[in-house]
């Protein structure tokens, strides 16, 4: 019996339009953690050591990796290979932080590739949301892990998320994780706003963090606009994202018949 389990529910592949039967696997996220969570587990699994002891060594371990990777080491662990990468074209035969920056690619090491093996996969069946995102693209660095890069563009996949309606609450938001200061973005930095696709240029001055974006919309296949705006939220990472990825969930309008899954 394997060790790990992964919920997926089914839903539409809203990419492609020649087959109206085409279905993609959507992860049912159990949550986003963070170290404190890692460490609560290490204690679990070893309460002979002391946590504080722990987490020096954690600590330890990520400041001496990021001095490797800054300074051009292409690092392997077991866990991930790690990798200094660049972004942007050389002007002037000038390094111009305005247009250049840098990035690390992380991939996965022989600890996650034996944990993938040691993985089943359990289908809750079809998600049945008339609203939800089901995937984002980072456009500057093409990551699909929910990271994204202030002052670029931005796409985010799913399922009826055109913007559309003149009800107030209509828009995307981005809200700071920890302090709840709100983010709403202008009609203008919407560059593409299709059912299945919206692509937005992020403002420059987001600090890297976790955000929940906020998708409201009227929209509905039909021509006529729901009379209550629906949402759809998803966990992005302005900057780096961590190992644990965040959730996404569609919310309610005046055609929802069914109670989202994944709420």
């Amino acid at each position: 019996m394997a060790k790990n389990l992964l919920k997926v529910w089914m839903a539409d592949n809203t990419v492609t339009t020649d087959d109206k039967t085409d279905k993609i696997f959507v992860l049912e996220t159990t949550s986003s953690v963070d170290q404190q969570f890692v460490l609560d587990r290490m204690a679990a699994k070893n309460p002979g050591l002391h946590r504080e002891t722990m987490a020096a060594s954690v600590n330890l371990y990520h400041e001496v990796l990021s001095e490797l990777a800054m300074n051009g080491y292409s690092i392997n662990t077991d866990f991930c290979r790690i990798v200094p990468q660049l972004k942007g074209l050389a002007k002037n035969n000038a390094w111009d932080p305005e247009t250049n920056s840098i990035y690390v690619s992380l991939t996965q090491g022989k600890k996650l590739r034996e944990a993938i093996k040691d993985t089943t996969v359990q289908i809750l069946g079809d998600r049945q949301a008339s609203i939800y995102i089901n995937g984002t693209q980072d456009v500057a660095t093409r990551a699909t892990d929910l990271s994204a890069t202030a002052g670029r563009n931005f796409t985010v996949l799913g399922k009826n998320i055109k913007l559309a309606g003149d009800d107030p609450s209509v828009g995307i938001t981005l809200t700071a994780v920890g302090s709840g200061e709100i983010t709403r973005l202008s009609a203008d930095m919407v560059v593409v706003n299709d059912p299945s696709k919206v692509i937005v240029l992020l403002p420059s001055g987001l600090k890297d963090g976790e955000y929940t974006l906020t998708i409201t919309t009227q929209y509905t296949p039909s021509k006529t606009l729901l009379k209550t705006p629906r949402q759809a939220t998803q966990t992005i990472y302005i900057g780096e994202a961590p190992t644990g990825g965040g959730g996404s969930e569609g919310g309610g309008g005046d055609d929802d018949q069914e109670e989202n899954p994944l709420g």
